[in-house]
């Protein structure tokens, strides 16, 4: 039928990060699976692909899941910690507000899978009420980091305008920073890095699967020492291979 996609997953696990891709290809293969699910002889599945108001709901949870994936991909990474993360989620919140405002006034060129019409007031009372979920469920779950009391406040204050620790933050990581002011002011030192040390994502858990997949082949005839691979594969520190080889005497028939 000439679709972009080839295989169509009838049963299956989806990880969190896919199960918005999973709603897009859907939407995108909805003509195609009516004929499947006709072929199928599986009427309730066609029904509902061929129900307007389904379909607008679909179509909107569809790019309002494009939208929080790519929330979700920015906040992977070796360098996110829990205060950039949070100022992503802030962001998302402001364009929820910005977004509800729109849906307010019939716009909806932020949600470009769906289309419209004026008799689709049950969709945009779907919308907000759904917008409002997630703005409330931000607040709930990632409240604003204000632990600081008067003195700390204070001592921030200077560190924010001396021009030695700006130029130190300029020229090196949030970490190192961090670590070389603990040096001067203790105290708020402490505590800025144990904020910078809480694990934010799951992203360490995530790579390590993702790191097991790639091990685990079927061309692989017994699974023994897997825990050394891994420890190999997620290691930041990289071998020294020619130390190494240096050690070992090399086969004397080669």
């Amino acid at each position: 039928m000439e679709s972009q996609f080839t295989k169509l997953i009838l049963h299956t696990e989806v990880r969190w990060l896919s199960r918005g891709k999973v709603l897009s290809s859907v939407h995108e293969l909805k003509n195609e699976l009516i004929v499947f699910f006709t072929l199928e002889n599986v009427p309730e599945f066609c029904e509902l692909l061929t129900n307007e108001k389904w379909l607008e709901n679909l179509s909107y949870l569809a790019d309002i899941f494009s939208h929080l994936n790519q929330i979700n991909s920015c906040m992977q990474g070796p360098n996110e910690n829990i205060l950039t993360s949070c100022r992503k989620l802030f962001t998302l919140k402001d364009k929820l507000q910005i977004w509800k405002k729109r849906v307010q006034k019939n716009q909806f060129d932020m949600f470009p899978s769906l289309s419209v019409t004026e008799e689709s007031s049950e969709v945009m009372t779907f919308i907000m009420e759904h917008l409002t979920a997630l703005e409330e469920s931000i607040d709930k779950y990632f409240p604003n980091l204000d632990i600081f009391d008067l003195e700390e406040e204070e001592k921030l204050a200077e560190i924010r305008n001396n021009r030695t620790h700006l130029l130190k933050y300029k020229n090196v990581s949030l970490n190192e920073f961090w670590i070389q002011v603990e040096k001067i002011h203790a105290e708020i030192g402490k505590k800025l890095l144990k904020i910078l040390l809480q694990f934010s994502t799951s992203y360490l858990c995530e790579q390590g699967f993702s790191t097991l997949v790639n091990i685990k082949s079927n061309k692989r005839m017994k699974m023994e020492f897997i825990e050394e691979e891994m420890r190999v594969c997620l290691s930041t520190i990289r071998p020294q291979i020619k130390d190494l080889c240096k050690k070992k005497q090399a086969q004397v028939s080669h």
